[in-house]
């Protein structure tokens, strides 16, 4: 259950250590009705079903709140006060208890919670991990005749719990061993992987959200959602996902979660420090919640769908010691590093500046927005410096590293480097045909991902290679760099000898995730097809040292029948030619290539001059005439 929310709490009213109160042997129902005027009457119910907001001063709903508060209950228009138990479908009750009994043993729920808060929880710090247990610890002291009376009777709280415990056990089979003999028990049929059964948990958990549907939103319910997307992420379903996220930000709004003030959380009462609790998880997922948004936008090309203006945001918390501690606290040199602090840190430096390119991107990128590329690259650059110690891109201070609840900063600090990089790799990228600056710097940047996603990889396990999620990394930053090498053959980079082998590396990789992934084989098929024309070259031949042949800027086209130096025909305009956005031309436009999956070996570069180079190397998809694809088709091979 989200730390948020509170099911149960003790008669005491007493908070213990971490500020919540709770009895594990009471499970609240619906609450009883009150004496006095609350906002939840019934025609407020039926009001909201409209659409209206629950957290807006200016439309019909707010107004029938006044008219309530002000005209005393003699006037209420709906008599007296009772707040009202969510209507369900008339077979809810079988259904529900249909999913939550797929739920495994507490034994094997046990271990898999353990494998998601070791290894898992820290990516996005959605949940607290006391909380948590109590929270399944309550749930397991509901009885059988509890859910036999009717499920509506229980809490929202309470029913919202299962929802979040299945996406909870499902990522964890995704990263889970799949040796553990201890569970192998959940395999029941031959051929069925942790992976299978990670997706039906999620499926089902899914279930139970639009079995509860949306007329009591939790912020469990904003937890199940996200993690919920997540887990469609790492399985590379990226388009379910981003409606995922669209669905949960709307449940996110509803509560009020993007105004720094929670207003769904019902009674029991929350005392103080639980509201206070309830209240930094909300603004943790709402700002996980806008990163999510804004990268994923500039990724896919999507609309944006959330703001945040950080520093208003956080002074919705009153307490200045409080605010800070959660806002502030990545700052400190000395202070032992929290997930939150490194989510951040990376807003602070780079993350906030996607809003900034998806405008350029929408509204056309042209000479005229490269001072405000300029004014952004030279920004990160000034940010980058002010990131503490702990978490420096080149040479961390990795004294915290192994300190009890730390292991997760090494790969945390490769994703921060890998995240910044994209940014700056975004940022340049409507430049790369126009610009040698960006070129430069985009390729850059392309290889300091390449180099955070291998050290990640280095540092996993053999099983935990068949997420999906390095994909994106490696498969935008891949495609960009042999991009630039193949338009621009010509031009001296740096970073060009670099380059291919941290290119070669990530091909590897994805071959290797592709083998158990239908999308990552396809990335694989693009950037192999990408690769494989640059190898054909004369001048890149197996027999040469790579040094040699990115030292000659006279690259020779395979023929000299009027064609250019880089292979296009004469009048192809790089003016009129989209540069790539590779995961959303993979997951929109359908690119792929009709190569079968290689199975390359384990260091590259394979032969590729001697296959046969057909029309299955073409790319296929629903790209325009005036893509980068459509321009690697017109290339003479």
């Amino acid at each position: 259950m989200g730390e948020g929310d509170r099911a149960t709490q003790s008669s005491s009213g007493e908070s213990g250590p971490s500020g919540s109160s709770f009895s594990t042997e009471t499970v609240y129902l619906s609450p009883p009705a009150r004496p006095d005027p609350q906002p939840g009457s019934e025609l407020q119910d039926k009001i909201r079903d409209f659409g209206y907001s629950t957290h807006g001063n200016q439309n019909s709903l707010s107004l029938l709140r006044t008219a309530e508060l002000y005209g005393g209950r003699e006037a209420s228009l709906v008599g007296p006060t009772v707040t009202s138990q969510p209507s369900f479908q008339p077979d809810a009750d079988r259904k529900y208890k249909e999913l939550v009994r797929q739920l495994p043993s507490k034994a094997c729920i046990d271990i898999l919670a353990q494998t998601f808060f070791s290894g898992i929880n820290w990516q996005y710090d959605l949940l607290d991990e006391v909380l948590f247990q109590e929270r399944l610890e309550a749930w397991g002291n509901i009885s059988y005749s509890d859910l036999q009376v009717s499920f509506g009777r229980l809490a929202q709280e309470t029913l919202v719990f299962p929802a979040l415990l299945f996406q909870i056990l499902a990522h964890a089979l995704l990263f889970h061993s799949p040796y553990d003999e201890t569970i192998n028990s959940l395999i029941t049929m031959s051929g069925m992987t942790f992976h299978d059964l990670g997706a039906e948990y999620s499926d089902t958990g899914a279930q139970l959200l639009a079995l509860l549907g949306k007329n009591n939103i939790k912020i469990a319910t904003v937890q199940a959602g996200l993690l919920r997307a997540s887990f469609l992420k790492s399985s590379g379903k990226v388009v379910e996902a981003w409606h995922t996220l669209g669905t949960t930000i709307r449940d996110a709004q509803e509560i009020g979660l993007h105004t720094g003030r929670i207003i769904s959380e019902q009674p029991p009462v929350l005392t103080g420090d639980e509201r206070y609790n309830a209240s930094l998880v909300g603004h943790k997922i709402w700002v996980i919640l806008h990163i999510w948004d804004i990268h994923m936008a500039v990724v896919l090309g999507r609309p944006i769908a959330t703001d945040l203006q950080i520093h208003r945001f956080s002074h919705t918390i009153e307490d200045e010691t409080r605010r800070q501690n959660l806002f502030s606290h990545w700052q400190s040199k000395t202070d032992v590093p929290r997930p939150f602090d490194i989510i951040i840190a990376g807003y602070t430096v780079a993350y906030q500046y996607f809003k900034d390119i998806h405008k350029m991107e929408i509204d056309g990128s042209d000479s005229q927005d490269y001072p405000t590329v300029e004014r952004i690259h030279a920004a990160i650059n000034t940010n980058i410096h002010s990131l503490p110690s702990w978490c420096r891109l080149q040479n961390p201070d990795t004294r915290f590293d192994q300190l009890n609840g730390c292991q997760w900063l090494p790969a945390a600090r490769e994703g921060l480097s890998s995240l910044i990089h994209l940014v700056v790799l975004t940022l340049h990228r409507p430049f790369i045909f126009s610009s040698a600056n960006s070129r430069i710097e985009a390729v850059k940047s392309g290889v300091s991902i390449l180099q955070a996603q291998e050290r990640l990889f280095q540092r996993s396990e053999p099983h935990q290679r068949k997420v999906f999620n390095p994909v994106y990394a490696f498969f935008d930053a891949i495609v960009l760099i042999l991009a630039v090498c193949l338009v621009f053959p010509n031009e001296d980079l740096e970073t060009r000898e670099e380059s291919i082998i941290v290119v070669e590396e990530g091909i590897q990789r994805l071959e290797i995730i592709g083998q158990s992934n239908s999308m990552a084989k396809s990335a694989h098929g693009v950037v192999y097809s990408l690769y494989h024309r640059l190898k054909l070259r004369p001048s890149f031949s197996e027999t040469e040292d790579t040094r040699a042949f990115f030292n000659n800027v006279n690259w020779t086209p395979l023929n000299s029948n009027g064609y250019n130096s880089n292979g296009a025909p004469p009048d192809f305009s790089l003016d009129v030619v989209s540069p790539p956005r590779p995961t959303h031309d993979l997951f929109f436009d359908h690119i792929s290539t009709q190569i079968p999956l290689m199975n390359a070996p384990d260091h590259l570069p394979v032969d590729l001059p001697t296959v046969n180079f057909t029309e299955n190397w073409k790319f296929e998809g629903t790209f325009s005439d005036a893509s980068f694809w459509d321009m690697m088709n017109e290339f003479e091979h």
